[in-house]
């Protein structure tokens, strides 16, 4: 009866092994998400990137040389005022607007904003897009 105790407990020790490593390793993206793999060598369709994309589905980390980060890909409002922009007569504006944003998640635009936007924070992303959007404004 001693052997078979310590098989089993071998055998249960070894499950919850490998159930901890799969838990830790295994991602799944939601579908209003990307998740970016970065370490290995991916081949896009024009060039070779440093990533790899999951959309809408799940993926196993490569241990050791892969880091798993999100992208959140829902709209994002944002709320614009210009002051005393002028118009093309010359006559001063105050104008007032919404923007809804979102990171596109079709290929290749996806590549630009991971390389312009991955890291950064949602309210990161929403300062960008309305100083830009302020700018087009003026």
């Amino acid at each position: 009866m001693g052997p078979i105790i310590v098989l089993l407990a071998i055998a249960g020790a070894g499950m919850t092994t490998a159930s901890l490593i799969i838990r830790n390793l295994y991602y799944i993206c939601q579908p209003n998400e990307v998740l970016i793999f970065a370490g290995g060598a991916q081949r896009t369709s024009r060039r070779k990137v440093g990533y790899r994309l999951v959309k809408g589905g799940s993926s196993l980390r490569t241990p050791l040389v892969e880091r798993a980060m999100r992208m959140d890909l829902t709209n994002m409002i944002i709320e614009l005022k210009v002051s005393n922009a002028y118009s093309s007569g010359g006559i001063p504006l105050n104008v007032e607007g919404v923007a809804n944003i979102k990171i596109a998640g079709e290929e290749p635009i996806i590549h630009n904003a991971i390389e312009r936007l991955l890291g950064k924070s949602r309210k990161e992303i929403e300062a960008i897009a309305k100083e830009t959007l302020e700018g087009n404004l003026r």
